[in-house]
């Protein structure tokens, strides 16, 4: 910025100061104390910022002429060959006013004390805080207000990567806080999982005895079935076995009967025909005129029917002896299958109580997650199962149809109540296993979506990461960067301080060294 003119009334000392500045050279003002040569500086100060540094903010109306009512000042200036006006207006009531333009323009670049401050800030480069400490000592000031200020930062060009800095810094205090957020949202969601304890394999394992036990009731229960079938065949068929018994001895006393009838017949028609010459032919004549006188007027032959009908009969009740055998036989291997029931159901013993062996340890405490209490059949409700010995005892019998119906019910009956309570156990540890899996699904699908969430706010975790890594980054070639500019400057003031100081000092300094700060 190059200075060509200043325009004021009413400003400090001035009525009116109007001064033409040349665009090259030093400019020296020179005066007795009290003349107003500080005034000029303040007048310049106050046209750029609408402050100076002699008179405080707060009492900025002091820089009206004593006596008077209002300033104005103008200021006009050149930056890169182009040439501006900056106008500024103040009353002592506090009002105030300022315009910047270019030279000759109608229309002004800006209008207001902020749109022309920040309109100033980037033309020129700096604002008050830079101009007060780096082109302007006021007077009795030996040293800059802040000795420690950003004004040689900024000269140095260190000050806008300082500001990046800084910004990138809060973003990384502020991504730190979101990572705290993001792993305290993954902790939370990974003590749910360990609350839901997951065991792998453990719903197969449910599905797997669950079949097992289905597959157990429903043999529990066709063995019942057929039990109480064949209990009822076994009942029925022993009577049968007996009605089929007594006909067929009824069937072989007739069947003698007519044996003996048919020979009794066949050997009288031989004696009265064939052998009529032989001694016992004569013994049955005299027999039979002893007892039938008229017996010569039946005929003979009829003895030879009789004969023929007695070994008819006699045949008859030989097949109806040898059916009702077979019937007895039949019935008695009918009844017999009782027996191999028997036998299979005791095998239940053994596999139920493995299956509850399995059962009860394994998914007890997955069987009522919901803390409800499962119903379960008190052990006295059991009906008592007949014992082993007493099946060995009768397996013969049953097998040869030969145990009365009151023996074999006096077995089979508690041993269908014991069946009936294993099918109802059965089916109520089905019912409690299907219950688990259930609940066992919708814990795994639980778990499912909690993973799928960690999952997702671990992603959004490293990317946190990766985002406060790559802005450390930033910051690590930013602070080579303002390392870089410090050397640079650090140097350029060095050599121009080591020709311009002597200059000043007839040669008494030369050095000028700036820290790192």
């Amino acid at each position: 910025m190059i200075i060509t003119r200043i325009e004021a009334s009413n400003i400090l000392k001035y009525r009116k100061l109007a001064l033409n500045l040349p665009e090259q050279g030093l400019i020296a003002i020179s005066g007795q104390n009290e003349s107003g040569k500080s005034s000029i500086g303040e007048a310049v100060c106050f046209a750029l910022f609408g402050r100076t540094f002699s008179v405080a903010p707060q009492d900025v109306q002091k820089v009206v002429r004593w006596g008077e009512n209002q300033c104005n000042v103008s200021l006009f200036f050149k930056v890169n060959d182009r040439a501006y006006e900056l106008s500024r207006f103040l009353d002592r009531d506090g009002n105030h006013s300022a315009k910047l333009s270019l030279s000759g323009e109608a229309e002004p670049l800006a209008r207001g004390v902020e749109q022309v401050a920040d309109a100033l800030s980037g033309l020129l480069g700096f604002e008050y805080e830079q101009f007060v400490e780096s082109f302007y000592l006021a007077q009795r000031e030996i040293t800059t207000p802040h000795p420690h200020s950003q004004a040689v930062k900024i000269m140095a060009g260190m000050a806008p990567l300082e500001k990046v800095e800084h910004e990138i810094d809060f973003e990384i205090e502020e991504r730190k806080e979101l990572l705290d957020e993001v792993q305290a949202e993954c902790d939370s969601v990974e003590r749910e999982l360990d609350e839901l304890a997951i065991e792998d394999g453990l719903l197969e394992q449910l599905e797997s005895d669950r079949l097992e036990t289905i597959d157990q009731a429903d043999r529990v229960r066709v063995l019942s079935d057929e039990m109480a079938e064949r209990l009822d065949t076994y009942t029925a068929n022993t009577r049968r076995i007996y009605q089929a018994k007594s006909a067929r001895s009824r069937a072989s006393f007739l069947r003698f009967v007519f044996f003996l009838l048919a020979v009794a017949s066949g050997a009288l028609w031989y004696l009265l025909t064939e052998g009529a010459q032989m001694p016992l032919a004569a013994q049955l004549r005299e027999l039979l005129d002893a007892q039938l006188p008229n017996w010569q007027q039946i005929p003979v032959i009829w003895t030879a029917y009789a004969a023929g009908g007695f070994g008819l009969l006699f045949l008859l009740m030989w097949m109806r002896a040898s059916a009702k055998s077979g019937t007895v036989q039949r019935l008695r291997a009918e009844s017999g299958e009782l027996a191999e029931t028997l036998l299979a159901a005791r095998d239940i013993e053994v596999e139920f109580a493995q299956a509850e062996e399995q059962i009860e340890p394994g998914h007890e405490e997955h069987l009522d997650t919901d803390g409800e209490e499962v119903e379960d059949i008190e052990p006295d409700a059991m009906p008592q199962r007949p014992e082993l010995s007493q099946l060995q005892l009768l397996q013969d019998k049953v097998a040869a149809a030969e145990a009365t119906a009151r023996q074999v019910r006096e077995y089979v009956e508690p041993e269908l109540a014991w069946l009936g309570y294993v099918g109802e156990l059965l089916g109520s540890e089905v019912a409690q296993l299907e219950e688990a899996i259930g609940e066992e699904q919708g814990r795994l699908e639980e778990a499912r979506g909690l993973r799928e969430i960690l999952a997702g706010m671990q992603g959004k975790r490293d990317e946190v990461k990766g985002r406060i890594q790559l802005r450390r980054r930033a910051n690590e070639l930013l602070q080579g960067a303002i390392a870089h500019l410090s050397n640079n400057f650090n140097r350029d003031i060095k050599d121009l301080v080591a020709r311009m100081l002597p200059l000043f000092t007839d040669a008494r300094y030369e050095h000028l060294q700036i820290d790192d700060d």
